[in-house]
């Protein structure tokens, strides 16, 4: 069994020289709860329009006029999507991705 000053010795040996952020990572995901699951479920709907059509991140960048990097972050599901970026998707994929209803 080690010591304290063993696991401690250990622990200090083995920790990372980066700071975490699991605290404001979680902070954030608090903050934004109320759009991270429809930006996750539109995430997930393109990610699956993009595989139908075998459609690579820049084949859509260039489709919607935006970064394969932009269509990185959207495709994490983290992304606070206009309805103008919304409408960009549903014409370069095709498909619906608002399922809305007017009377």
């Amino acid at each position: 069994m080690k010591t304290a000053e063993e696991q401690i010795a250990f622990l200090e040996a083995h920790s990372s020289p980066t700071p975490s952020k699991w605290r404001e990572e979680a902070e954030w995901r608090r903050a934004n709860k109320a759009w991270l699951p429809y930006s996750r479920k539109i995430a997930i709907k393109t990610a699956m329009a993009m595989k139908r059509q075998d459609l690579t991140r820049s084949d859509l960048a260039t489709r919607m006029g935006c970064s394969p990097q932009y269509i990185s972050r959207l495709l994490k599901g983290e992304e606070n999507l206009s309805l103008e970026t919304i409408c960009k998707l549903e014409n370069a994929l095709n498909v619906p991705i608002l399922q809305y209803e007017f009377t």
